[in-house]
């Protein structure tokens, strides 16, 4: 482009750009740095300032929530909008990019720099050629080089998710960097690694807590496959990804539970995924885990560290908790019963107070030592405040109830707890659903089916589907929980005695509904008030 004279930029900006330098060697904003200095010589430009974004896509959109509360979905480059800043405010008076399509590959990012152009006059040019921003029909070609820069992004997105699904769906999706618990070839088990993962998994079917758990991991002194430091996010991603139990996975958009041959929009640019960090709402395991027609997972070609049962008992438990509809050691994490006791406390109108009692530590006074109680909450919180019991008195109270209970209420020993899916009407249900799915998805696939006549039917197919799996989880959770509830004293008293204070309060919360504490009738120091604790089991299985 030919810049008239009187018009030549003493504070010219330069912007470069690479969308993908996974090594972060920079190698090609130092070419189109060179490039552009070069270019503002031959023009008679000076340039003050470089705007570089390395490893930055230019397509990739993200969420982002605006300060009126509503989100709205774009581009990400920090240098690009601090470019349009210093542009509008003087900073520069002119800008040199490589080539268009790395100025902009979104229409909106064009606009907003012709909108500047447009009002301030100041000229924009590419070291390719081409780009003329202060002319209407350069602006026209510009929004046309914009616009197919565009499709090409999408349609090497489409590219590469296709690929990879295809590669998921036959087992042979393996991840880019080496996950937590196998070698570099991502398929044999770090045995290290393997072993302290799986005893997390369990340590948490078990009961232990999320922090519990994740403590495992860090106190095994082995360090993320990344080499950065543990985050819980992190670590209860690893253990519910369904590769633990060896099942393929895929998490593009537009995923579907077959390989159709429409393709699902997924990194531009031939960039690597986003990080899982960066998902909007990232979906559950159950549905990143593939299928084949037949509703039976897809096993992936790396050995699994945890069986296809035990990772289901995970996301079962998983679930279980954020439901958050019965007593866990979830939440209240430090002492056994907080929680779990409730308040029985009459007020001034007769009605009970009902409210939880909590684990506290207070401090010594001149008159009492330092001792931890449980203690009703405030009246500011709800509560009436004057309810407390010594908190080690209390533990052992109930840990003696517990095993009383347990030992006067044995499992027969010819006890056989039916299978979940007999008991369920719903298993027949899910199976004739999902089979119907097969059929067509199988027919997409083949051709048999029209696409019309596919999205007509399986939308309502998969709802029913998905309320019918809900209904068959809560029917093997309780099959689980009466599992538990059926075993003889001596093996719950043996998990007790091995259970962190996280594990027994899973324990308590099996065959507990809540411990209710009534007023004591002795005052001062006098002896533990026993009768006035109450504990509400649950019905036994049998």
């Amino acid at each position: 482009m030919a810049v008239q004279r009187s018009r030549k930029p003493r504070r010219a900006g330069g912007y470069v750009r690479i969308s993908d330098d996974p090594f972060e060697e920079e190698k090609g904003v130092t070419r189109q740095t060179e490039d552009v200095k070069a270019l503002a010589k031959q023009l008679g430009w000076t340039v003050s300032k470089i705007y570089p974004e390395n490893d930055t896509s230019a397509y990739r959109k993200k969420r982002i929530q605006l300060p009126n509360g509503r989100s709205v979905w774009r581009v990400i480059r920090p240098e690009f909008l601090q470019m349009l800043q210093d542009y509008e405010d003087g900073v520069i008076d002119g800008i040199i990019v490589y080539d268009l399509d790395r100025l902009a590959r979104q229409p909106r990012d064009l606009e907003d720099l012709i909108d500047l152009v447009d009002h301030f006059k100041r000229p924009v040019v590419g070291v390719t050629g081409a780009l003329d921003l202060m002319t209407e029909n350069g602006k026209a070609m510009a929004r046309v080089l914009v616009a197919m820069a565009n499709k090409s992004s999408a349609d090497t997105a489409r590219r590469v998710a296709r690929e990879r699904r295809q590669r998921a769906h036959e087992g042979r999706g393996l991840p880019p960097n080496r996950p937590f618990g196998w070698q570099e070839d991502r398929v044999t088990l770090n045995l290290q690694e393997a072993t302290a993962l799986r005893t997390a998994i369990l340590a948490f079917i078990s009961g232990e807590t999320w922090a519990s758990v994740a403590r495992i991991i860090i106190d095994s002194g082995i360090s993320p496959a990344g080499g950065k430091g543990w985050h819980l996010k992190s670590i209860k991603r690893m253990m519910t990804a369904p590769r633990v139990a060896g099942i393929a996975s895929y998490r593009g958009n537009l995923r579907l539970s077959f390989a159709p041959d429409d393709e699902a929009d997924e990194d531009p640019e031939g960039a690597p995924a986003a990080a899982e960090d960066d998902q909007d709402a990232p979906p559950s395991p159950k549905d990143l885990a593939l299928r084949d027609a037949e509703g039976s997972y897809i096993q992936g070609q790396w050995e699994a560290i945890v069986t296809i049962d035990e990772w289901e008992s995970l996301i079962a438990e998983m679930e279980r908790r954020h439901e958050g509809l019965e007593f866990t050691s979830q939440g209240t994490r430090k002492y056994l019963l907080s929680g779990l006791l409730r308040c029985a406390r009459p007020g001034t109108d007769g009605t009970l107070c009902n409210r939880r009692m909590v684990g506290i530590a207070l401090k010594a006074s001149k008159r009492n030592r330092a001792r931890t109680v449980y203690k009703c909450s405030s009246p500011a919180n709800g509560g009436c405040g004057n309810s407390q019991r010594d908190m080690a008195k209390l533990d052992r109270l109930i840990e003696d109830l517990f095993f009383q209970h347990l030992e006067e209420n044995q499992p027969p020993e010819s006890e056989q707890l039916p299978e979940p899916e007999r008991e369920s009407p719903e298993v027949a249900k899910l199976k004739d659903v999902q089979n119907r799915l097969a059929m067509m998805r199988a027919g997409m696939r083949d051709g048999t089916t029209s696409p019309e006549s596919f999205f007509a039917v399986v939308p309502a197919l998969e709802a029913q589907e998905k309320k019918l799996l809900a209904s068959v989880g809560m029917a093997r959770r309780a099959q689980a929980d009466r599992a538990q509830r059926s075993k003889a004293p001596d093996q719950v008293r043996a998990e007790w005695h091995d259970a962190t204070v996280q594990g027994k309060r899973a324990l308590l919360g099996q065959y507990l509904q809540a411990i209710v504490v009534h007023p004591s009738q002795t005052r001062g120091r006098a002896a533990f008030d026993h009768a006035t604790i109450v504990p509400v089991w649950k019905p036994m299985p049998y």
